[in-house]
């Protein structure tokens, strides 16, 4: 391996070893992560502000020079699985690959930001955040509001194989509850309403939809989690149902959602709560000139959701590039 490859593996090993997935609420400005990737971009030059908006959202902010791009990676993992055979916070190699909890979405491109930053004197804006894999969007968002300057390109680290996504899919996430009446299922004139059999017929309804011909056919509808009931001789009073789906660019994720309430049962008692309604990503021809002029290669769309959605939302050109797959 090369110096500077190894000078990234040093970084990602230092990343990897903090445990960031599903951030919790006390996560501050002082955690470890934060504390040496600003200690890496101070020494390199680069002025260093971390915000702090509560409940584990955190960004940090470091720029140099005069610079044109903004470079945005999120430091937040998902939760590392049980049938790990490594331990998954710290960096293992085997042959060409190394494996760690995040290495691949997305500190390893964070660890190539800092190398990259300490290797040369060029002009440079990053923006690290802690709430990606929440599926909030609330850093980014923050970010958005309170800047102060229009980069002329944002490029967001995800895994793509090292070349250029120009499009990709939304994502909307909601929570449904449905409410009855309490009962002893012994009662052969029981006239409570079941919640749980409202949200089963429901569940139904909709996954017809997504089958083969029906408005949710391309996408890709999700019942994640149904909780609810106290036993199965008890009439169910309410069941919680969370589910999702993923528009892609051009579709109509309002009409997918209006569609998926239609298919509550007749006389059923139901409140429904968004969680996260995200856009897709559908780059427009500004791209064009940063892709002329970087010489960047373009790979495939993506059905995974990114924040480049966000900035793009929010009118700045953006794309997704990154290492890993």
């Amino acid at each position: 391996m090369t110096d500077g490859t190894e000078r990234i593996l040093e970084h990602l090993s230092r990343l990897v070893a903090v445990d960031t997935s599903d951030p919790p609420a006390t996560m501050d400005a002082n955690d470890p992560i934060l504390a040496y990737a600003s200690e890496v971009l101070e020494a390199a030059g680069c002025t260093v502000e971390v915000v702090d908006l509560g409940s584990g959202l955190l960004t940090l902010e470091a720029g140099r020079g005069d610079p044109r791009i903004l470079l945005n990676c999120h430091l937040d993992t998902v939760a590392a699985d049980p049938h790990w055979t490594h331990d998954p916070f710290s960096l293992t190699r085997a042959g060409d690959r190394v494996h760690g909890l995040g290495a691949c979405d997305i500190k390893g491109a964070a660890a190539c930001m800092l190398a990259t930053i300490e290797a040369t004197d060029h002009d440079v804006a990053i923006l690290f955040n802690s709430d990606e894999e929440a599926g909030q969007g609330r850093c980014i968002e923050h970010f958005l509001a309170e800047r102060d300057w229009t980069p002329e390109a944002v490029v967001v680290a995800e895994p793509t194989d090292a070349r250029v996504v120009r499009r990709h899919r939304g994502f909307a996430s909601f929570a449904a509850v449905f409410t009855g009446t309490a009962g002893h299922t012994s009662m052969a004139t029981m006239s409570g309403r079941s919640a749980a059999h409202d949200a089963v017929r429901w569940g139904q309804a909709a996954l017809e939809l997504a089958r083969a011909g029906g408005p949710l056919e391309h996408a890709r509808f999700n019942i994640g989690a149904i909780e609810g009931g106290a036993a199965s001789n008890v009439v169910n009073s309410r069941t919680s149902v969370r589910f999702g789906f993923r528009p892609r660019p051009g579709d109509d994720g309002e009409a997918m959602l209006e569609a998926i309430r239609d298919c509550v049962p007749e006389g059923a008692t139901t409140t429904w709560s968004q969680r996260f309604f995200a856009p897709p990503l559908d780059t427009d021809d500004r791209v064009d000139e940063f892709l002329r002029r970087t010489g960047l290669e373009t790979g495939p769309d993506v059905d995974f959701w990114t924040e480049a959605a966000l900035f793009h939302h929010a009118g700045l050109p953006t794309v997704v590039l990154g290492p890993g797959d």
